[in-house]
């Protein structure tokens, strides 16, 4: 196992004890037990590895095939809705409504989740979405699709912060930004965990943890 970590002792906040993940055949996730606290936490290997699945698992998208996932206390497959206002995330290629502006689809989740709109504003501006946000989703480049999706994170007030793959798709500019972002997160006291195979220089450094992952296992 190898995890490296600059904080030695904090509050647990993300708990895994022996998670496996199947999906029919295919093994996603074998064994894993992870503890994490407060400050940025980098998830790292390449495409493939158990990334975007140990992520998904943390935020109660799916649950474990075997072994016990906690976060804030709780199992979030179970108390998906309770801990709906604690989390913030963005997975690539999640699917985007394209027959929506990306106006009309922030409002919505915006009603539906009881979020703060101005807030939202305020954050598609630094990311540049405001510039195409009129234009229907399903004519966004990858590029304009990504930013959407971290818009929908960033732009929500929560506790932890939940990102795969956040540093690719997107140009030099809008990278400054999410990492100027990230930083200013953590600072306020957030818990971010990002899935990357790519860590921008700035991010190691500020990075409080780096599990490396391949074949669904933690590697060391």
């Amino acid at each position: 196992m190898e995890i490296e970590s600059r904080n030695s002792e904090y509050e647990t906040i993300i708990s895994l004890e022996n998670v496996w993940k199947r999906f029919g055949v295919d093994l996603a996730l074998r064994d894993i037990t992870l503890k994490l606290g407060h400050g940025l936490h980098l998830v790292v290997g390449p495409n493939g590895s158990g990334k975007t699945t140990l992520l998904k698992l943390i935020v109660g998208m799916i649950k474990p095939t075997k072994g016990s996932v906690k976060v804030f206390g709780l199992d979030p497959w179970k108390y998906y809705y309770r801990l709906r206002g604690k989390i913030a995330f963005a997975f690539e290629g999640l699917p985007l409504p394209w027959w929506m502006s990306g106006k009309e689809f922030v409002e919505s989740v915006c009603m539906l989740g009881g979020y703060d709109i101005k807030k939202m504003v305020e954050v598609s501006e630094d990311l540049g979405v405001t510039e195409y946000w009129q234009k229907s989703i399903g004519s966004y480049s990858s590029g304009m699709k990504k930013r959407l999706l971290l818009l929908l994170s960033f732009g929500i007030k929560a506790e932890l912060y939940v990102l795969d793959e956040p540093f690719t798709l997107i140009d030099e500019k809008t990278l400054n930004r999410v990492i100027d972002l990230m930083s200013e997160l953590k600072k306020l006291g957030k818990i971010l965990l990002i899935a990357t195979h790519y860590i921008p220089e700035k991010i190691r450094k500020e990075a409080d943890t780096i599990v490396k992952i391949s074949r669904g296992s933690i590697v060391g």
